[in-house]
């Protein structure tokens, strides 16, 4: 059975020109995992699934970050006044890592970083260090990049961040262009026993999945995440 909570707005942080975070205190009780979403209840029937970019070790609150675009629901998150309390209903989702050991590759496209930034967090959080993991993360240009200082800075052993953009200009050795096998295969190790995660728009789950298939990865070794639609 789906739980159900009341949460009050706190604040909103612009993480890039168009994307926002937005946090409410964390509901007593409310636990999830890294990488899973909730629905977010704004009221008159503005419902949608966000995913969790805070990790259940920020206690305070929780957070979901969204690409803004002008819609309904956007423009209804945007006039969140401090206080004001919504309905949110979870958690929900399998796009979780459980403690894996080996080598762990993660394709983020656009705003598909929330869930991702939420497992690299939590790991950060509780000291883990096993295993390798590998971010590749896609964007348009550096402006694009959401949670850019954070994740250049993450405290992991063994962690390698990867930007691929259309335009590379001003981000030192970033691959110019979309993620492709090309890339992938480069930065993994140990292709036999990798696990892969891939969070995104649909377009781009469906091509990093079709990339990885010919290149032999077996269909059990990856996990998606496909953001569907931007309302």
């Amino acid at each position: 059975m789906t739980s159900e909570y009341r949460t009050e707005f706190l604040e909103r942080i612009q993480r890039t020109s168009a994307a926002n975070s937005y946090r409410f205190k964390r509901p007593e009780g409310m636990d999830f995992a890294p990488g899973q979403y909730m629905l977010v209840d704004l009221g008159g029937g503005l419902i949608h699934p966000l995913s969790l970019s805070d990790c259940p070790e920020e206690y305070d609150y929780i957070e979901f970050t969204k690409r803004m675009t002008g819609s309904e629901y956007c423009r209804r998150l945007e006039s969140l006044k401090k206080g004001e309390q919504i309905a949110v209903k979870g958690p929900e989702g399998r796009f979780t890592l459980n403690d894996p050991v080996g080598e762990v590759i993660l394709l983020a496209g656009g705003i598909g970083i929330t869930p991702i930034r939420s497992i690299l967090k939590s790991r950060e959080k509780k000291g883990e260090c096993r295993g390798r993991l590998v971010l590749i993360y896609g964007n348009k240009n550096k402006e694009d990049i959401a949670f850019r200082d954070e994740l250049e800075h993450l405290r992991l052993a063994d962690f390698k961040l990867v930007h691929v953009l259309s335009d590379t200009t001003g981000v030192e050795k970033a691959d110019k262009g979309f993620i492709t096998a090309g890339i992938i295969a480069r930065e993994v190790s140990r292709k036999e026993s990798a696990i892969y995660m891939v969070s995104g728009p649909p377009v781009m789950v469906k091509a990093v999945r079709e990339a990885l298939a010919a290149t032999g990865v077996p269909e059990e070794r990856i996990k998606t995440d496909a953001f569907m639609g931007y309302d």
